[in-house]
């Protein structure tokens, strides 16, 4: 299976190496095709230790972390390998991912997201323009897409969505003015795998917190998730969802002149991400100190969880839960 990677982002370096260092240590003998524009020359000095990795500074049509996959998993198909697997640069892979290539060549695999509900995919059809053809959950996550020979309609499609006019004058709008059914990339896919033409192929969804632990906000990780994480162990991947990253999180904020600033950096520095990428922080070969525990609050709670992940950020996570729900 080959491993399809792009970034073109500098402030993003952190989560790639991340990425990187993990999956040399758990799948060291996958190939990796990444695509990085503009790449650094220390960056570039830096990559030289993976063997596996093949870098290609093409420019591509579209920009960003997100649009750029249906194209990316493509040029991958095209170099003649039959399976490519997606993964955005914030995930870490702790563990074997054999399991995903043994999903059969049929079916496509992507990610349960979180805060999924009941036919999320299925009624972004008819804002896509879709006629639909089955009953599908969502939106789908994109974090992580693997895809065969057999899903080459399926991505050229998805490709075309993105580069639709309806589209792009969304995303040429702040996040919060878009159209909630097409904020990004996951909301086609997710549209046209529950659309009447793609309706045949078989989806395979990750599931949230067992296969693929999906941190976003400190809701998303509940009490009973983690209890069973404690007791079966920690998904082989993690994903560090949400719009500010560990490595960019607040640097020693006031918990009386910035509160939301502070519940920021608590969320994330007991967060499973930066636990997990802690192993590799000698390796990265830069400024680290983003892992390390800052806050008074983080400190007696690693104490607390005894340095469990699971464990980690469960008083926020049950807050959390229980102001949704009450």
């Amino acid at each position: 299976m080959l491993v399809c990677l792009y970034e073109d982002r500098p402030n993003q370096v952190a989560g790639l190496k991340i990425l990187l260092l993990s999956l040399a240590r758990t799948c060291p003998h996958w190939p990796i095709r990444l695509r990085f524009p503009g790449i650094a020359d220390s960056f570039r000095t830096w990559l030289k230790r993976f063997s596996q990795v093949s870098l290609h500074e093409e420019k591509l049509p579209l920009s960003g972390s997100y649009n750029v996959k249906p194209t990316v998993l493509l040029d991958g198909l095209s170099t003649g390998m039959k399976t490519c697997l997606w993964l955005d640069t914030d995930v870490s892979v702790n563990g074997n991912l054999d399991f995903i290539a043994a999903v059969p060549q049929e079916a496509i695999v992507v990610t349960q997201d979180p805060w999924e509900y009941p036919d999320g995919s299925t009624h972004r059809g008819a804002t896509w323009g879709l006629r639909v053809g089955r009953s599908l959950p969502g939106a789908l996550n994109t974090a992580v897409v693997r895809v065969t020979r057999h899903h080459e309609r399926l991505l050229c499609a998805w490709q075309s969505s993105l580069l639709s006019e309806q589209y792009l004058q969304q995303q040429a709008k702040p996040v919060a003015q878009r159209n909630q059914h097409m904020l990004g990339d996951q909301d086609a896919i997710s549209a046209l795998l529950a659309s009447e033409e793609f309706s045949a192929i078989p989806v395979r969804r990750l599931i949230h917190s067992t296969e693929i632990l999906q941190h976003h906000g400190a809701g998303a990780y509940g009490p009973a998730q983690r209890w069973s994480n404690l007791l079966h162990g920690m998904p082989p991947l993690v994903h560090a969802m949400g719009t500010v990253k560990p490595w960019k999180m607040p640097d020693r904020p006031n918990p009386i002149h910035s509160p939301r600033d502070y519940y920021e950096r608590t969320y994330l520095e007991l967060s499973p991400y930066v636990h997990a990428a802690r192993k590799f922080r000698a390796a990265l070969d830069e400024d680290a100190r983003w892992m390390d525990v800052q806050t008074i609050y983080g400190m007696i709670g690693t104490l607390l969880a005894f340095n469990q992940p699971a464990l980690k950020g469960l008083i926020q996570a049950a807050l959390h839960r229980a102001h949704l729900f009450r």
